[in-house]
């Protein structure tokens, strides 16, 4: 048995959201603010507390529709509330089981003629039992219009409810409840738009926990309540709640559940608690000794003792737990066991109490659920329905406090933590671990399978409507491209996860582009330089390949890419294509895949810069997705001004900056290259004549990445300035950025 797809509907940011599960674990990753907590939110509420939900959790564009239908319900007699159903929070869970599964399932398969595969269970908000809303409601209002009649005051007082969502921020837990309805597996469809199933006809609901029984939830939530030794506002014989959370008091349940000698004890366990025994009688004759003058003295005074008073005792009782009911329960031998020197736990770092409380805790989550120990013995009860044949383990943000390293090693090993038992290692075992994990980091991202990514994305804010926020399955993305499949997972893997957690993505040919773009960003482009850009580093040639990506991801991307223009060439008898400094007129090509194939989907030279007109960078129809490339830009030089067309990033940067590259090459350490163009500048006589030079000492043994570090001696780097292509391609770009969520 295993969790095949979760829809959410009406969920803060979630308002229609597919997430695909993966059979092992499936990675949440996506920007701030882009609604990874609230699907993390959403399967905590439905599945696991079963309740908790408020209007906070209403996807706030609902209101406008909750409210009209609330303002109707005063001229109706007869109230139909499915439409205020449909727009209140509610989850699609799709499980796919087998025939010989039909014992766990049998409440949920919805005909007779299921014969294994999927089972859909809707898990909705619903009117109470004898609840009569619109009743309640209209009698509120009709109160406070009583007590203030002509409504709210100028300065804006009225008596509550202003509002149907104020009346249920009051009301909404008295009123609702969750309940279950089955759905028609006929109605799941692989692909396609994310829209509500149907309800069978004349549904019946099934009550709140439908999967009592079938799935063993547990959770690791974001706040793990670590601290530094000096944090805490007391001492290790004194637990706090900045302590709360750590091993020592997680190992006390792990020990009442799976250890505990005076839970039916075996033969080791009764010499363990005769050891006990013996300390406890040695300890009570050592109380009694040492408080005997002090309760001699007390009776001294009458009281306690006499007939009618009893005598005063002092005596322990040593329980098993007892010896870990500490903060320094656990400690850490930092000597190499060779001196004894231990410290208690929270004298280590945030990132190692953090990892061994994650790991303890999954082991934990295991062993209640295999019922490891003791655990079998304190579940006998007659509604005790055995092991559940599936564990679903949703865990949010573990990076937090880990270093890098262990970011990955952790990702790498938390499922099989959670299969670590015999009846879960071997194949075809009859129980399912799937694991749900959020994260910001690109670290965690690295360590999981492409197809076990979920990309949440955030949907552009259009007049009038609250962001809302999509979910991209990366499984299947390339089709049965496999080849590219192949390139683009190991080149994320290689460099660049972060892309899935950025505002913006910026795709550039090479070296010199990553090293300077920052830079230029930082000082004449403030809307990006606030942004988290993420920076691809891929040739013209390769960019291409990784469309499919871009275009699911659907962030704000910028392509700055080389017009790469060839000629036919005749080469002693054979014809061969050969690059050539750009120009219009001269029957040239481009041998750039992104402009040929993608956008704007142009090879002629003179139709790349006859458009689009005013050098405007082009942009996909229906993406936030734009190519920038070199187009004619003024350069004057002397009293000559004129318009040329570079061919690379380094012409166009020298060309629109000539005295910082002079400066750059007055430096001690400067490379030839940048000397080179120096030279070429004072002694150009026309801008023709300079971009010449430029491109022919590019077709040499060019130097990019050490003529761009030679750019950062100069004095002021403020004064160097994009060239006009990449200007436009920012500018857009930083357009772009305006009309989407802020990152929270």
């Amino acid at each position: 048995m295993k969790l095949t797809r979760i829809e959410v509907f009406n969920f803060r940011k979630l308002r229609r959201a597919r997430l695909d599960m993966s059979d092992k674990q499936t990675l949440l990753v996506g920007a701030n603010n882009s609604g990874k907590t609230s699907a993390m939110k959403a399967l905590r509420k439905f599945l696991k507390d079963r309740g908790g939900i408020d209007t906070r959790d209403v996807t706030a564009s609902n209101w406008a529709a909750i409210e009209q239908i609330a303002g109707a319900w005063t001229q109706e007699v007869e109230v139909d509330l499915s439409p205020l159903l449909a727009q209140l929070p509610f989850i699609d869970v799709w499980l796919h089981a087998d025939t010989s599964e039909l014992h766990h399932v049998a409440h949920l398969i919805p005909t007779l003629t299921w014969t294994g595969g999927l089972l859909g269970v809707r898990l909705r908000l619903e009117p109470k039992k004898g609840a009569d809303i619109k009743a309640q409601y209209l009698a509120a209002r009709e109160a406070a219009q009583t007590l203030q009649p002509g409504g709210a005051t100028a300065k804006g007082f009225a008596l509550w409810p202003r509002d149907f969502r104020e009346f249920l921020d009051k009301r909404l837990r008295d009123l609702f409840e969750l309940n279950a309805h089955l759905l028609d597996p006929m109605s799941f469809t692989t692909t396609g738009p994310v829209e509500p199933h149907a309800l069978p006809a004349l549904s019946e609901g099934i009550g709140s926990n439908p999967f009592a029984g079938l799935i063993h939830i547990r959770e690791i939530n974001a706040q793990r309540g670590f601290a530094d030794a000096g944090d805490s506002n007391g001492d290790d014989d004194e637990p706090t709640n900045a302590t709360s959370r750590k091993i020592a008091s997680q190992i006390q349940p792990y020990f009442r559940k799976h250890i505990d000698p005076e839970k039916d004890p075996t033969p080791n366990d009764v010499k363990a608690l005769e050891a006990i025994h013996d300390a406890e009688t040695t300890f009570n004759a050592r109380l009694k000794d040492g408080f005997a003058d002090a309760i001699k003295e007390l009776e001294s005074l009458g009281y306690p003792g006499g007939l009618n008073n009893p005598k005063l005792f002092i005596s322990t009782q040593i329980k098993p737990v007892d010896g870990l009911d500490h903060p320094a329960a656990v400690q850490y031998d930092i000597s190499g066991d060779t001196s004894g020197v231990k410290l208690p736990e929270s004298y280590n770092g945030l990132g190692f109490q953090n990892l061994i409380s994650m790991v303890f805790q999954l082991m934990r989550f295991r062993d209640d659920w295999m019922q490891v120990g003791k655990f079998k013995s304190q579940l006998v009860t007659p509604d005790d329905k055995g092991i559940e044949p599936l564990q679903l383990v949703l865990i949010e943000e573990p990076e937090a406090h880990l270093h890098v390293q262990v970011q990955q090693v952790f990702m790498a090993r938390a499922h099989k933590v959670l299969r670590n038992h015999k009846d879960l290692e071997q194949e075809g075992s009859a129980f399912t671990t799937q694991l749900v994990v959020s994260t910001h980091s690109g670290h965690i991202a690295h360590a999981a399978a492409f197809e076990e990514l979920r990309y949440f994305k955030r949907e552009l804010r259009s007049h009038g409507v609250v962001p809302t926020a999509s979910v991209a399955n990366m499984t299947g993305l390339f089709g049965a491209d496999n080849e590219t499949h192949r390139f683009v997972t190991r080149y994320l893997l290689s460099t660049h996860f972060d892309l899935f957690f950025a505002d913006a993505i910026i795709v550039i040919e090479g070296a010199a582009e990553r090293i300077l773009l920052p830079h230029l960003i930082q000082h004449h482009y403030p809307d990006l330089a606030a942004a988290y850009l993420s920076f691809l580093e891929l040739g013209g040639s390769h960019a291409h390949r990784l469309r499919p990506l871009i275009e699911a991801l659907e962030v704000p991307t910028l392509i700055i890419t080389d017009l790469d223009a060839v000629a036919e060439v005749d080469k002693g008898g054979k014809v061969v294509k050969e690059s050539v400094q750009p120009s219009c007129g001269a029957a040239q090509s481009t041998a750039n895949h992104v402009l040929k194939t993608w956008l704007p989907k142009l090879a002629e030279i003179d139709e790349l810069l006859g458009s689009p007109p005013t050098a405007l960078c082009h942009t996909a129809p229906d993406r936030p997705i734009a190519v920038s490339y070199q187009t004619p830009q003024k350069v004057t030089l002397g009293s000559v001004s004129t318009s040329v067309t570079p061919s690379t990033f380094e012409d166009a940067l020298v060309l629109t900056n000539p005295k910082a590259v002079t400066d750059a090459a007055g430096a001690e350490f400067s490379c030839l290259m940048t000397r080179a163009f120096a030279k070429s500048i004072a002694e150009a006589q026309a801008p023709e004549d300079l971009a010449k030079a430029l491109f022919e000492r590019l077709a040499k043994r060019p130097e990019k990445a050490a003529f761009a570090l030679d750019l950062l001696y100069i004095k002021d780097i403020k004064v160097l300035r994009a060239p006009p292509y990449i200007n436009t391609g920012l500018t857009w770009l930083a357009g772009q950025l305006k009309g989407v969520e802020g990152a929270a």
